[in-house]
């Protein structure tokens, strides 16, 4: 539990090396926020996450990534729900 206290926002999260990265982190005692291309598949990745994790803190946000404000606010969010980032 290398990473527990830790706050992880991994873009790409919902799938490829970006799931994995989560897997990885969750496993390692870290709460982890998904940031995915849409809500939906944030909120599957999150499923299985939560059934393989299922005390893990995890959730999903699908910031448009092109803009900085809406980075920003996913940012801003994170923060303020989980303390640091």
């Amino acid at each position: 539990m290398r990473l527990k206290d830790k706050v992880a926002i991994i873009t790409g999260g919902s799938r490829g090396i970006g799931f994995a990265t989560a897997d990885k982190f969750l496993k390692e005692g870290a709460s982890v926020v998904l940031a995915a291309s849409s809500q939906e598949s944030a909120d599957v990745a999150v499923d299985k996450l939560k059934e393989k994790y299922p005390n893990a803190i995890v959730a999903g946000i699908s910031p448009n990534l092109a803009s900085m404000e809406s980075v920003r606010k996913a940012f801003k969010e994170a923060t303020e729900k989980y303390g640091c980032v």
